[in-house]
């Protein structure tokens, strides 16, 4: 009858979620206001691109490497918003299809 007053239980994705959020905030120098929500939502989309743009080519990028990009890509985003943000992803997903994987996005990876 008051199941309603319990608390959610967390789970392991939440945690995780929760990690990712921490862990890519303190790059965010211009919108410090970005939700936690909207983190996540950059960094899985720009793993999925480049996963999907990888496997595309028989390819596999590093769990290392695509924490490197969305780290760049959090970058993209504080400094010119959503729009640039997207156009700025089909770009690089076109220029890796084409010409392979950014040397910096493999450094500090």
């Amino acid at each position: 009858m008051f199941g309603f007053f319990r608390k959610k239980k967390r789970t392991l994705l939440d945690e995780l979620n929760d990690a990712t959020v921490k862990m890519y905030r303190p790059l965010l120098v211009n919108n410090k206001k970005v939700s936690d929500e909207k983190i996540l939502e950059i960094v899985q989309t720009t793993m999925r691109a480049f996963t999907q743009a990888a496997e595309s080519k028989g390819e596999k990028i590093s769990g290392d490497v695509l924490m490197n990009i969305s780290a760049k890509f959090i970058r993209v985003y504080d400094m010119s918003g959503q729009e640039f943000f997207l156009e700025h992803l089909k770009y690089e997903i076109n220029k890796y299809l084409t010409e392979g994987l950014r040397p910096d996005y493999q450094q500090n990876a």
